[in-house]
């Protein structure tokens, strides 16, 4: 009995035993080093526990193999029977790396394992020791993650050059046929070794330099240099200091100049542009501006109208304020002829852009103001002052003239008479657009009308920009 009783204790402890082996067994973390995600759970299947893969990134492992496993486990690191285990493979990202301080030397190896098509480019700055890197090009910053081929541009610092600006673009002539110039001015009190210069054409809004027209000569202080195409007019030529046949360019075409053919030093126009801007124009730098800028302002410069050849040669320039009508074109017919006058009287006017005349103006043939458009009557203060304003000028003036708009011609849809207001010499329409009774509306590619050697659509596109700067009227 009492052997019995031994024997059913051995077992009884035998099995509490086993039990006890199962429900603490333990495996060891292998080393999972080389493997990929299939070899892994090959590995695991006689695990009994429960394993998640997932990728995290690292450049600087292989990429698709075992990097670590997660929650700080480690390989050998025991962990129980239907435990949870989490296991990293690398994958690779074109993830931009923090490279402050990092020489140009060291650049590259950061990043061996992108799939990047990668270009070191000089940045000239007193702020970071020159051969190390500065920034990356497109406003690109560390941790940003590109696509795969993707064009990646890092500057690394270059100690700054002394850059002389002592010329600048004075004169843009864009003329009929071949005849294009560019004239340079020395602001300085001193010659200039023009051989330290490039002139750049950029082509079509290319942000690229397309033409490189190196300089040659001496410039003396206060003096003009001008550049024309072989092609250009004899005007031209005989004033030319440099005639070249690189010298091409129509109105979407970007000129600048370049000092020791690297640095850009002066501009005219936006790079990258490729609108019509300066076409059939002729473009003079306003007194005021006596240095060059690589940015534009279209308030830097005077334009006049096409192959105006008398004003090359001479700088700084007076641009005009004032104009008046042309004595030819009071011999043309108004009725029959564009640019043609006729003399007539003032009536009366219930707004401020039309009104009426004699003899010939009155009732339906009233004159509807070309180029403007003032506010409805009844809409406000401005369209009262603008009415003021013409029963004013029209009441007292001594002289009025109507012109025949070459744009327009002399009847609206409606059967009025259009024109141009012409009272004692001055512009009515001008005036309106200048005290800000109204904005431009008027447009004339071909520039047929011009005074005082500016056409009339520059005349009001200037009048409508001194309104806005001054906020005037509709601009207030």
């Amino acid at each position: 009995m009492i052997k019995k009783m031994m024997l059913v204790v051995l077992v009884g402890l035998s099995l509490l035993g086993l039990a006890g082996c199962q429900q603490e067994k333990e495996y060891a973390l292998p080393d999972l080093t080389g493997l990929n995600k299939q070899q892994t759970e090959d590995l695991f299947l006689d695990y009994e526990l429960f394993i998640t893969l997932e990728d995290k990134i690292d450049n600087s492992a292989t990429k698709g193999r075992f990097l670590a496993y997660g929650n700080e486990l480690e390989v050998g690191d025991k962990v129980k029977k239907n435990s949870s285990i989490v296991i990293y493979f690398a994958v690779h990202k074109n993830i931009l790396p923090n490279l402050a301080g990092v020489p140009q030397s060291e650049i590259l190896s950061y990043f061996r394992y992108m799939d990047l098509v990668i270009e070191i480019k000089e940045f000239e700055t007193d702020d970071i020791e020159a051969g190390l890197f500065s920034h990356y090009g497109a406003n690109l910053k560390a941790g940003d993650i590109l696509e795969s081929n993707q064009s990646l541009t890092i500057f690394v610092a270059k100690a700054p050059r002394i850059i002389l600006n002592e010329i600048m673009i004075s004169k843009y002539l864009e003329g009929s046929l071949n005849s294009r110039a560019i004239e340079l001015y020395n602001h300085t009190n001193n010659p200039v070794d023009l051989a330290n210069y490039n002139l750049y054409i950029y082509t079509d809004g290319d942000d690229e330099v397309s033409i490189n027209i190196p300089l040659t000569g001496i410039l003396e202080a206060k003096k003009t240099y001008l550049i024309t195409n072989t092609g250009a007019d004899t005007v031209l030529l005989d004033k030319a200091d440099l005639i070249t046949k690189d010298l091409v360019f129509d109105g979407n075409d970007m000129i600048g100049i370049s000092y020791q053919d690297s640095a850009l030093i002066d501009l005219l126009g936006n790079i990258g542009w490729g609108f019509y801007t300066f076409n059939n124009i002729t473009l003079v730098r306003h007194a005021n501006i006596t240095t060059p800028s690589v940015t534009y302002n279209i308030n830097d410069w005077g334009y006049y109208k096409v192959d105006y050849f008398d004003i090359l040669g001479t700088h700084p320039v007076t641009y005009p304020t004032t104009f008046t009508y042309n004595p030819t074109e009071l011999l043309l017919d108004y009725y029959t002829q564009p640019k043609g006058m006729v003399q007539v009287q003032f009536s009366s006017n219930n707004d401020g852009d039309t009104a009426y005349f004699t003899p010939g103006f009155m009732g339906e043939k009233r004159v509807r103001f070309v180029g403007i458009d003032t506010p409805e009557m009844g809409s406000g203060v401005i369209a009262t002052a603008a009415k003021n304003f013409v029963y004013n000028k029209l009441n007292s003036a001594t002289e009025i003239y109507i012109q025949h708009d070459p744009v327009s011609g002399i009847y609206d849809t409606y059967q009025r008479h259009l024109g141009l207001i012409w009272y004692d010499g001055v512009l009515l329409n001008y005036e309106l657009v200048l005290n800000g009774y109204t904005q431009n509306n008027y447009s004339d590619t071909q520039n047929r009308l011009i005074f005082n050697n500016i056409p009339l659509a520059i005349w009001m596109r200037n009048a409508e920009n001194y309104a806005k700067e001054n906020r005037l009227g509709v601009w207030g």
